[in-house]
């Protein structure tokens, strides 16, 4: 399944915790973060987000992706999918563009901004996810993420990734920056759930 060009907000609560990070602060100056709102409105006009996933049967599961999932205790899952969320390469031009000038703070706000970004685009995955999960009668697991760049070498042919411009360059950085790999395993949902939404349909 693919999306494209949808709609995320910017969660400044996210944005100033892991601008603090970046920052190595506890406290962003005040009028730091006052200016988180006016900051994500410009930013998000250089976003166009895209996500994709692609789903294999237990017996069809990729043989490469099985020492992962076997480290993680999802070895016997009944499905497994891989999802690929990125923001597009625009907020990296939009970054370039305020360390050219040298706006040094404003570009730490707009990776901060970036970051929560690709951690929307790939929530706003998940929950298409989720909801495909229960039409089967199913649940997922935690995501896991996928950083390790020989393991994305070998995973982004798999979900045919180049085609929608997500690769692994040759340093070995994975390219738009700011994109989100993870793997999600399915179970069979229980049956106290299963009637608990069955009953909730009935309901509606």
């Amino acid at each position: 399944m693919k999306v494209k060009k949808f709609r995320i907000k910017s969660r400044l609560s996210s944005v100033a915790r892991i601008l603090k990070i970046i920052m190595g602060v506890k406290q962003l100056p005040e009028e730091l973060e006052e200016s988180l709102l006016s900051e994500s409105e410009a930013f998000l006009k250089h976003v166009v987000p895209s996500a994709f996933y692609t789903t294999w049967a237990q017996e069809d599961v990729p043989s490469v992706l099985k020492p992962s999932l076997q480290q993680a205790g999802l070895s016997k899952a009944i499905a497994v999918s891989a999802l690929v969320a990125t923001i597009g390469s625009g907020a990296e031009d939009y970054l370039s563009e305020l360390l050219m000038k040298g706006e040094t703070q404003r570009s730490l706000v707009v990776t901060a901004l970036s970051e929560d970004a690709a951690d929307a685009s790939l929530h706003f995955l998940m929950r298409l996810l989720t909801d495909d999960a229960k039409n089967d009668d199913c649940d997922l697991s935690d995501p896991v993420l996928v950083s390790d760049p020989i393991f994305l070498t070998e995973i982004l042919p798999l979900v045919e990734a180049q085609q929608e411009g997500v690769t692994v360059d040759h340093a070995q950085h994975l390219s738009p920056r700011f994109t989100r790999i993870a793997l999600m395993a399915w179970w069979p949902m229980s049956k106290k759930k299963r009637a608990s939404l069955a009953s909730k349909k009935k309901l509606a």
